[in-house]
């Protein structure tokens, strides 16, 4: 796991699997996910994101809005990348042995409930005004 981030009001971590993930069907895959912490029961986030790895110019978009809750991660088993290819110098993922990895999350919110205030305003005014 990567340390922990914040954005968007939730905590989020990156999972990287340079051995494959458990859902691969290929061990020579490396498999990367996003994984939102503070997502509860009562907590669901709706978000879309983009993996990106700078060196190598390489875009992996989510394509849709998709909820995380306890237990849920997003993103790839396979064809994220081939471990040969990632471990590759001449491929542009690793930088100085690094493999750099950039997230933009973009989180989708219900439509919040119009407010009104408890109290009809003109009443109350017109009251204040005639004392």
């Amino acid at each position: 796991d990567s340390s922990t981030m914040e954005g968007h009001g939730h905590v989020w971590t990156v999972r990287l699997y340079p051995g494959g993930h458990s859902g691969s069907t290929d061990d020579d895959q490396v498999a990367i996910f996003l994984h939102c912490v503070s997502a509860t029961d009562m907590v669901k986030v709706k978000a879309g994101f983009r993996i990106r790895i700078p060196s190598s110019g390489k875009n992996y978009p989510s394509g849709k809005k998709l909820v995380f809750a306890p237990g849920k991660e997003w993103g790839w088993h396979t064809n994220f990348a081939n471990r040969n290819q990632v471990l590759n110098d001449h491929s542009g993922h690793l930088v100085d042995g690094n493999l750099t990895v950039e997230v933009d999350i973009q989180v989708a919110q219900d439509k919040l409930p119009t407010w009104k205030p408890s109290i009809d305003v003109a009443p109350a005014w017109m009251k204040l005004l005639d004392s």
